[in-house]
């Protein structure tokens, strides 16, 4: 779906009884129009138009959840459902942001009070000299973990931490303590950060796994 339409049809959802409203006004007046034109008023373009709005609004809603079903507008999501949705956006035309050396900030396109903000000096720093096997098994041995934090219109969502292996060419996430493995939330958060598209790469060298299902919501609460 194109991101027009997505945006359309969210909207749609938004104000669903709105529109109903205003399908039943203009539903009223057809029927006024109509009664004109029974009489034998030159109405009958008048009343087409009329009708056609009116049957318009009335179906746009559920034209809206047929593209798009059982989907909240982000600022009517909660916690989890935000955590929950993010895994399903696209990481390279669903977001956009800008990097630099200190920092970098990444928005949803659809939604941009929705971001990614890290720095990478001073608090954005998580550890300096990270030391993991997975991480320190690079030609650059030395790894630095950085706190990339989830934002909704200024406020604190969530964090997640990125390791910044071999000079810097990959951010990795780490591994999950009882599994061992790379949560499916923590790796789509590497993705949408990975500019240089070298993320699975790295994954596949420092051996590290990627799940096969997401992690429970409740384990990312603090």
């Amino acid at each position: 779906m194109s991101g027009k339409l997505k945006t359309i049809c969210l909207w749609v959802k938004e104000y669903a009884h709105a529109l109903r409203v205003l399908g039943g006004i203009f539903f009223v007046l057809a029927l006024v129009v109509g009664l004109f034109w029974a009489f034998g008023c030159d109405v009958e373009a008048a009343a087409f138009v009329i009708g056609t709005i009116s049957t318009t609004l009335f179906a746009s809603p559920s034209v809206a959840e047929y593209f798009l079903p059982n989907r909240k507008p982000i600022r009517e999501m909660t916690f989890e459902e935000i955590l929950a949705f993010i895994p399903g956006t696209d990481p390279v035309s669903d977001w956009h942001g800008i990097s630099r050396e200190w920092a970098s900030e990444m928005f949803l396109k659809e939604d941009p009070r929705l971001r990614y903000r890290a720095k990478f000096a001073d608090e954005g720093i998580q550890n300096e000299n990270y030391i993991e096997p997975w991480a320190n098994c690079h030609p650059d041995h030395h790894a630095v973990g950085y706190w990339y934090d989830l934002y909704y219109d200024g406020a604190f969502l969530d964090r997640t931490i990125l390791v910044s292996v071999d000079g810097g060419r990959a951010s990795i996430p780490p591994p999950d303590f009882k599994s061992g493995k790379v949560s499916r939330y923590d790796y789509h958060v590497a993705k949408i950060h990975d500019s240089m598209k070298t993320l699975d790469e790295y994954i596949r060298r420092s051996k590290l796994e990627v799940e096969s299902h997401n992690h429970s919501l409740q384990a990312r609460r603090p």
